[in-house]
């Protein structure tokens, strides 16, 4: 990046350029490509379908290279597992089962028949199945059943079976109240799952379960071969029937292990500061594959640049215990699978949209002359690389206004970012100004933003705005101590680590001090409305579906999110004054410039009463909000339309408040001297 000259011209109107990136573009690209599974020859995933209502399809590539639908018109092969949803779908030695949205049941279908997909399970509105599994040799498919008793936090869950015939359903086990990743040791003898309970999520602690498998079917009594509190174990595959292989985080990184079925520790294969694993939102997820020969292929690295390597546990001095395989991507989704000699996977880099590939997997010891296919592209395909912006990973570090000593507010604490310049063919900045920039804040929060080429992000670069995504203090990628910064201070830490970025791009000539704003959703937008309420740095925010008050969140949210906070915050009701201090919504009339608030009226995550409160608050306190909700999404946008729509609402919003009067608040936010830590607040 060129650093333009060290001037602000804040009164100057701001236009976006025309783009040649459109809404309807970026809707057309939205998603990503997940669940993807060798099948014979052909390799199956599923895909998005803005345009279809915001289904998830399963598709199937065939060795000539055609892609064609796997599921008929009308089915949708998602489930609200945990209400984020796990894995829906599993290839059958006949054709797939899958669970269908729109009644929760499962169903069979054989893709080169003629019939349609046979219900197995009777419709329940209270009952949902997810983490579909099938047990190698077995006419059944093993999934996750959560049963809603009352409310959303009334919930058993077990794991089950569901025979592929008859559709007879037995419980396997159910020893914690989340479960997730069952396996069938390859003699059939024994069963492992990966299991928690309240208040840990995932990422904190869990425990690898293994027990025998009885002749009815179900577990017997089981042991605990890996995890704890603070030990999360993310997935576990079986090696052989004597041990399994593990990603687990005992000394603070995720990183695989070999676990014995019986007695001893686990040991560590490939001992090195980088995740192998990451956050189990998605119950299903996988980030390494085992292979017949006892050797395993796996995603691994840090921040930006993750890799796929082989790791060979058997390795000495004759050869490495990872293989880097030399793919072009940095980033990949939470989807692997392999065979003897084939990798199926999907990946993206900084200038490469996320793809379906495959890629052929070389013998111990061999050389490698990789064969590597891309099967599908999300991309649009009329989008010039001129219009896309090259992205720069970045450090930044706490300046010295920040709280000394072992706070995780103190000094000197890295901050994680990536930086999108504004990007367009035919237009520059003028000299002698600098371009607004916009702070894109990932949700979760534990969570992250992956550098890779994203149609969203170039939609604004291309209308000349700059974008600078925050992995902020709290997300994964770096290690559980990075991620542990965010215990007891969300809406501290998050927040002055996206003011940290903001004041080192105007001090480093990049940004105009005066034409700032940050973005988020869910509780990306609840770090953008903190920080707009608890700082004097952006003149505007937007949120999506976004957290405003966490005190009523925290007492009318899901169930698997519903003690999330304990660890974020603060246990209550002896915490509450502290979710007060930091509540958006009641810091309203102290906003540093106006909001837009978007969100679902479907939405079971985060009720859309909390973008509501935020909208009447600050009308109240007389600061400008514009409010839009939308009938039929829940938390995500899944629709073209509502995709489009929301983009468009939002550069508009842009344009207003990065040309204000002379003189208004939102005119004289954002100092170039660098602001207090947020702080306490009665």
């Amino acid at each position: 990046m060129n650093h333009p000259a060290p001037t602000q011209d804040t009164h100057s109107p701001f236009r976006a350029w025309e783009s040649d990136i459109s809404a309807a573009a970026v809707a057309r690209q939205d998603g990503t490509p997940g669940w993807i599974s060798l099948v014979g020859d052909d390799v199956w995933w599923d895909e998005p379908r803005p345009h279809e209502s915001g289904r998830r399809c399963v598709v199937r590539a065939k060795p000539d290279g055609t892609v064609e639908d796997v599921l008929p018109p009308g089915f949708d092969a998602r489930n609200s597992l945990h209400e984020y949803g796990g894995r829906s779908w599993r290839p059958t030695g006949s054709g797939l089962v899958f669970t269908h949205w729109h009644d929760r049941r499962l169903y069979a279908h054989r893709p080169d028949s003629r019939d349609a997909p046979r219900p197995l399970t009777p419709a329940r509105e209270n009952v949902t199945y997810g983490d579909l599994y099938v047990p190698p040799g077995r006419d059944e498919v093993w999934a996750v059943r959560e049963t809603r008793l009352g409310g959303v936090r009334d919930v058993e869950r077990a794991l089950v079976s569901v025979s592929l015939g008859t559709g007879a359903e037995r419980t396997i086990s159910a020893t914690h109240h989340f479960l997730t990743c069952p396996r069938l040791s390859p003699d059939g003898r024994h069963v492992s799952w990966i299991g928690w309970d309240h208040p840990r999520m995932p990422w904190d602690g869990t425990e690898l379960c293994v027990a025998p498998m009885g002749e009815d079917g179900t577990a017997g009594a089981h042991h605990v071969r890996a995890g704890g509190p603070e030990e999360s174990v993310v997935q576990a595959e079986w090696r052989d029937s004597g041990s399994l292989w593990a990603v687990t985080d005992p000394d603070g990184w995720w990183t695989l292990h070999l676990v014995p079925l019986h007695e001893g520790p686990a040991r560590a294969v490939a001992a090195v500061e980088e995740e192998f694993g990451g956050a189990l939102w998605k119950p299903g997820a996988t980030w390494f594959a085992p292979l017949p020969d006892g050797r395993a292929v796996a995603v691994h690295g840090t921040g930006a640049g993750r890799r796929i390597s082989l790791v060979d546990p058997d390795a000495g001095l004759e050869r490495p215990v990872l293989t880097y395989l030399g793919l072009p991507f940095t980033d990949f989704v939470q989807s692997v699978d392999a065979d003897a000699s084939r990798l199926a996977a999907a990946g993206a880099g900084p200038t490469l949209p996320y793809s379906v590939f495959t890629t052929t997997l070389p013998r111990p010891g061999a050389t490698h002359d990789r064969d590597t296919r891309i099967l599908s592209s999300r991309a649009a395909p009329s989008v010039d690389p001129a219009w896309l912006p090259r992205p720069t990973a970045r450090t930044f570090h706490r300046g010295a206004t920040a709280p000394a000593g072992d706070d995780p507010l103190a000094a000197g604490s890295r901050v994680h970012a990536h930086l999108y310049a504004p990007t367009h063919p035919r237009h520059a900045t003028p000299d002698r100004r600098r371009p607004p920039w916009v702070v894109f804040v990932h949700g979760g929060p534990t969570g992250d933003y992956p550098m890779v080429q994203d149609l969203e992000i170039a939609y604004f670069t291309s209308r000349g705005l700059g974008v600078a995504t925050v992995d902020y203090g709290g997300s994964v990628g770096y290690g559980r101590a990075y991620r542990e910064r965010l215990n007891g201070a969300w809406g501290l830490v998050d927040v002055q680590d996206c003011v940290t970025v903001a004041h080192a791009l105007v001090s480093e000539g990049f940004a105009d001090p005066g034409r700032l704003a940050i973005r988020g959703g869910s509780a990306g937008g609840w770090t953008a409305l903190a920080a707009l309420t608890h700082t004097n740095v952006f003149a505007g925010a937007v949120s999506f579906y976004g957290i405003t008050d966490p005190l009523t969140w925290a007492a009318t949210t899901h169930d698997f999110e519903s003690r999330y906070l304990d660890g974020l915050i603060g246990p209550l009701p002896r915490s509450a004054p502290l979710y007060e201090q930091r509540s958006p919504v009641l810091a309203a009339d102290r906003a540093s410039g106006p909001a837009l608030l978007l969100h679902g009226l479907d939405d079971t995550i985060v009720d859309p009463a909390q973008s509501s409160a935020m909208a009447e608050a600050l009308h109240a306190a007389g600061i400008a909000c514009e409010h839009i909700e939308f009938p039929g999404e829940r938390h995500g946008w899944r629709r073209a339309e509502t995709i489009r729509a929301a983009l468009e609402a939002e550069i508009r919003f842009y344009e207003r408040i990065f040309t204000p009067p002379a003189g208004s608040p939102a005119d004289t936010a954002g100092s170039t001297d660098a602001a207090p830590a947020p702080t306490e607040r009665s």
